[in-house]
């Protein structure tokens, strides 16, 4: 019954219908967390320095966060999803008993503070995108705002303001790699998003690929490539017919093919910041690998596995780097914070992919919510991918994502009723 009513939302802001127009009380909620949005992608307070007293982001985050526990306390509700929730709390729970044997503790507590916000506003995302309109706009407001790296970074490439001749921006996404996978994970969601938007709002999300595209073509992050490839193999299965297909397969192929240019790229790395041939890569999993094996239970610290690097360099090869990060998400979880925090951390990406994967195949769910569900599923596995050659634990990303499809089960609920309601 749920497929067969379920009502197309069309539009920048698609919306299920109901009876009722009584303003939603998690409207303020939503605006701030949209805001929040904003001003992550954007770097405000980077773009005009005199934000930066002001701590928008901290402030906007922070605001939200009120609303929603007040909100909460009125309702005596607040959604935790089980058992991603749960294993995201043990995750911080040991980032920061990591800190008391960390190798430089007060660099990881400063992490730890920094990880602790990223939760905060994942359990903001869960309370506030609990319906297909609120989940609608969040995703629409991520699509949008990833224009600000994409375009930054475009400005930066012809103004030849270049990270070792790569494409970057700043802040968040002052590093190539950093910026390419978060362009990455968007393209399924601006997909996800089209399926049930005007035709308009369709050349809208086609333009703003294409320069996600672009962006990410530039920043030679071959990592992102690959991320890149199978988000795009994915969702050229789920075109409907052949000419759609083969023009996607054709547009991978494009892509495999100019990637194989900068493939055997051999760029000197730097600082911190930059990239590592295959060679250097896989010395720095056996480094991290070596952190695991002496501190197992809590790793050197949340975050600390660069400057934990002198201790662990092999003698010859890479031991005149001061400091490398580990590309690999997984390993480096470990490497930081041991078998209670690096194994909480993976079996919760694990149940996040799983929760996506059921919600986008349950006939039970209500189609327009399968199709979030969906994209969702894809820009995760995406995100994954991409964290194979990258170390992105402490990346906002994940756990933004993590928390829009946490709130795809009350979402799916919402819209059941709303449904219900429509058919009586």
């Amino acid at each position: 019954m749920a497929e067969t009513l379920s009502i197309p939302a069309h539009g920048f802001g698609p919306q299920v219908q109901t009876r009722n127009h009584a303003p939603d009380p998690g409207s303020l909620s939503l605006i701030l967390l949209v805001a929040f949005i904003l001003q992550l992608f954007s770097n405000a307070a980077l773009l005009l320095p005199a934000l930066s007293a002001l701590r928008p982001a901290q402030t906007i985050g922070g605001l939200a966060l009120v609303v929603l526990i007040c909100q909460s306390l009125a309702r005596h509700k607040l959604e935790f999803v089980s058992p991603d929730g749960f294993l995201l709390l043990g995750f911080v729970i040991a980032s920061g008993l990591s800190v008391f044997g960390a190798v430089w503790p007060a660099y990881a507590f400063e992490s730890f503070l920094d990880l602790v916000k990223m939760v905060l506003m994942y359990v903001v995302i869960l309370n506030t995108a609990g319906s297909q309109r609120s989940l609608r706009v969040v995703m629409w407001a991520m699509v949008l705002c990833g224009l600000f790296p994409a375009f930054g970074s475009l400005w930066n490439w012809f103004h030849e303001i270049r990270v070792e001749g790569r494409a970057a921006w700043l802040g968040l996404f002052a590093n190539p790699n950093e910026m390419a996978y978060s362009l990455v994970i968007l393209i399924p969601v601006a997909w996800a998003l089209a399926r049930r938007s005007l035709w308009t709002a369709r050349v809208l999300l086609s333009l703003v690929v294409a320069v996600f595209l672009v962006a990410i073509y530039l920043s030679f992050s071959r990592g992102s490539l690959i991320g890149l490839a199978v988000v795009t193999f994915l969702l050229g299965l789920r075109l409907r017919g052949g000419l759609a297909r083969a023009a996607c397969i054709g547009l991978l192929l494009a892509g495999l093919l100019a990637g194989s240019a900068y493939w055997s790229r051999d760029v000197g790395f730097n600082n911190i910041e930059g990239d590592a041939d295959v060679k250097e890569r896989l010395t720095t999993y056996q480094v991290a690998w070596s952190m695991f094996s002496q501190s197992p239970l809590l790793g050197v610290g949340l975050n600390c596995s660069s400057v934990a690097w002198p201790l662990f360099a092999p003698t010859e090869g890479l031991s005149h780097h001061k400091w490398l990060i580990t590309h690999n998400t997984f390993i480096q979880a470990l490497s930081e914070t041991g078998m209670m925090g690096g194994g909480s951390l993976l079996v919760f990406f694990a149940a996040v992919m799983y929760r996506a994967w059921k919600k986008s195949r349950s006939k039970t769910t209500p189609e327009g919510i399968r199709e979030l569900a969906d994209g969702l599923a894809i820009s995760f596995l995406g995100f994954l991918v991409c964290g194979m050659s990258g170390g992105y634990v402490m990346s906002w990303f994940p756990y933004l994502l993590a928390g829009l499809i946490g709130a795809l089960p009350s979402a799916g609920e919402s819209a059941g009723e709303s449904i219900g309601a429509l058919s009586q």
